[in-house]
């Protein structure tokens, strides 16, 4: 979302609700949800990157649009972890996050693709979801389609 925005020369505030709790509760008490990413405009919500939406909502006649390569950098929590754990899952998660990293690094170098901006997105869930996990801020929630089912 922030490299749509950034292209089409839209001001723009980010709120990473990963890394800061008050945004996400704010996120949670004006979207009824936590789902990323979300673009408000004047009322207007589009949860998603879809494209046509997000033009719709910031009234662009003219949208510039490239590959989604964002979100891609290793994180200051990655480089943060422990290098050897006691724990046999700790160590697991580890190990897997930084191969998630270098699957996204490499993913990255090759052609781009709107599957492979799918890929990518993907990978950052599952890595920024495992480092939670580990930094001991992760915080259970269920899918949109599955709430509130009995």
């Amino acid at each position: 979302m922030r490299e749509f925005l950034s292209q089409n020369s839209v001001d723009y505030e980010e709120r990473n609700i990963a890394k800061e709790p008050r945004w996400r509760a704010s996120l949670q008490a004006l979207t009824g949800e936590a789902v990323v990413p979300v673009l408000l405009v004047g009322g207007k919500q589009v949860i998603g990157l879809d494209e046509h939406r997000m033009a719709e909502a910031l009234g662009l006649d003219h949208v510039e649009r490239e590959s989604n390569r964002d979100g891609l950098a290793a994180p200051p929590e990655l480089a943060a972890l422990p290098n050897q754990s006691d724990d046999p899952t700790s160590a697991a998660l580890t190990h897997f996050v930084r191969r998630l990293q270098r699957e996204m690094e490499y993913n990255a170098a090759k052609e781009g693709a709107p599957y492979r901006d799918g890929q990518h997105d993907g990978m950052r869930f599952a890595r920024d979801t495992i480092l939670r996990i580990l930094t001991g801020t992760y915080e259970p929630e269920e899918m949109v389609i599955e709430r509130d089912k009995p």
